[in-house]
C-alpha cells in the first residue's frame, strides 16, 4: 500500500548534496504512522490509549542518490505478524524514472507509552495486519 508520497526538501540533503541517512528513515517513520492510521491506530487513538507502535530494529538498503526536488512515494507492506510486534518492508521509488531508491524492513513493538513496555497486540489489530499482509501476498 503506498503511505507516503513528497518531494524531497533542500533541507533533506547533506553537505554531499543527496538525501541525508536521517531524512529516509524519517520518510519510513512518517510511513509507518500512515500505515498505523489505516489500521485504526491514528493520532487520535494514540492519545486517547496510550498505545502505538514503536520502532526497535532498521535495516535499509539505499540504493540510489535522491536529490532536492525529486518526488518520491514509498510502499509499504505488512512482511510478519507476532504476538506484540510486526516486521514491515518499505520500498521508496523515485517518480521520475520509478526507480527503488531505498529499500527498509523494520521491526515494530506494540508499546504502552505510559508503562513503557511492549504489549501484546489486541486482537482486531493482530487482524487488521494478517488482512493486510495476506492483500499483498507477503508470506515472509
Amino acid at each position: 500500500m503506498q503511505t507516503l508520497r513528497r518531494p524531497v526538501a533542500p533541507r533533506d540533503c547533506d553537505i554531499l548534496g543527496h538525501m541525508n541517512v536521517a531524512a529516509y528513515i524519517d520518510a519510513v517513520s512518517d510511513a509507518m504512522f500512515t500505515l498505523q492510521g489505516a489500521l485504526g491506530l491514528g493520532r487520535r487513538e494514540i492519545d486517547a490509549t496510550r498505545r502505538s507502535f514503536v520502532a526497535a530494529h532498521v535495516e535499509a538498503d539505499y540504493r540510489s542518490e535522491m536529490l532536492a526536488g525529486e518526488v518520491f512515494t514509498i510502499e509499504s507492506r505488512v512482511l510478519h505478524v507476532g504476538t506484540k510486534s510486526a516486521r514491515f518492508g518499505h520500498r521508496m521509488i523515485r517518480m521520475g524514472d520509478g526507480a527503488a531508491v531505498f529499500e527498509a524492513e523494520n521491526v515494530s513493538v506494540y508499546f504502552d507509552l505510559e508503562a513503557r513496555r511492549a504489549l501484546p497486540m489486541p486482537e482486531d489489530l493482530r487482524a487488521g495486519l494478517e488482512r493486510l499482509k495476506e492483500e499483498d501476498g507477503n508470506d515472509a
